[in-house]
């Protein structure tokens, strides 16, 4: 048995910020913007009545209703995210309550950057294929507006809230193939430090410290590099021919990473759908989000195959080969 998307759900904030809108009040431009990453705008959050967990309530809600299922049924959930508003409970357990999921399902979150719901994903399927659950929720929650500094160009024109959710159901068919990657030594170009050690408040730069902090160039020079190679090392491993993918579902972190992704592997760019110029890189939330808009337009289709990819802090960098 292995577990099939049988569901999935979405939710972006109503709030827009274009990049004419960020132009008002850091030093940039909507041409430099697009020209770098692809992006024309991005979802902001309301700090109320839109907060992560909420996000991940209503794209939970979305993908339960979407698969037709019966909550009481839900044998797991896990919830990936880096942006809680929550220390504890788990975001998950929030979840449980909106699905109307009933004691009989276990939760717990998962904490990985932008491939946490990659990362997520594997530990549901793992729990399918071992015997342990039936019908796991899996979902991808963030708030990254809550860490930005706002007068750093280079970062804050990235990123933007959402939420996404799929629901897998145990099923004869592939077995999800996967491999997972990590650098702490080269996790250092991409971090946040937690504002909760008082005993540093003082400390010269710890407050931006609390903040998103990335090199850009090193983190883009990675990205291309190592997601085309994880992809090229997944076909190798589960020895399947790249031109047999349907369709490269990649995390919306920079159209330019996905292009020359595309150009690596010698693949139409055509194979690598975008919604990133409209959503920002909403971190590890992206990938469910995309999918979810791919299946509403009629783009993907039961029985595709797909390879998920994603990278983020850590550095942690996933690849994935599943049929939808």
């Amino acid at each position: 048995m292995t577990g099939r998307i049988i569901g999935l759900g979405s939710f972006l904030p109503e709030k827009i910020l274009t990049n004419d809108d960020l132009a008002q009040f850091v030093e940039t431009n909507d041409e430099w913007i697009r020209e770098r990453t692809g992006i024309t705008q991005r979802h902001i959050s309301d700090p109320v009545n839109e907060k992560t967990s909420i996000m991940a309530c209503k794209a939970a809600v979305m993908a339960v209703k979407d698969a037709g299922i019966d909550p009481h049924d839900i044998d797991l959930i896990v919830t990936a995210s880096t942006t809680p508003d929550l220390v504890f409970p788990s975001l998950s357990c929030t979840v449980q309550e909106a699905v109307g999921a009933t004691e009989e399902c276990g939760c717990f979150d998962v904490n990985s950057a932008c491939p946490g719901w990659v990362a997520a994903f594997n530990a549901a399927e793992s729990f399918i294929e071992s015997g342990n659950a039936g019908l796991v929720l899996v979902v991808g929650a963030e708030c990254p507006s809550n860490f930005l500094d706002w007068t750093d160009r280079g970062i804050c024109i990235l990123f933007g809230d959402g939420a996404g959710a799929a629901v897998l159901k145990a099923s004869d068919g592939k077995r999800n193939e996967f491999i997972m990657r990590t650098s702490c030594i080269r996790g250092r170009c991409l971090r946040c430090e937690n504002a909760r050690q008082p005993y540093r408040r003082d400390e010269e730069g710890f407050e931006k410290a609390t903040t998103f902090n990335m090199n850009g160039r090193e983190v883009f020079r990675f990205a291309v590099t190592e997601v085309p190679k994880i992809i090229t090392d997944l076909s190798a491993k589960y020895n399947f021919s790249l031109d047999d993918v349907d369709m490269f579902v990649l995390h919306q972190a920079n159209a330019r990473i996905i292009e020359a992704t595309s150009k690596k592997l010698k693949i139409p760019i055509e194979k690598f759908p975008m919604n990133i110029q409209y959503t920002g890189n909403t971190s590890s939330a992206s990938i469910p989000i995309l999918m979810k808009e791919l299946k509403d337009s009629g783009r993907l289709k039961s029985g595709m195959k797909l390879v998920m990819a994603s990278f983020g802090a850590g550095l942690t960098w996933d690849a994935n080969y599943i049929e939808f």
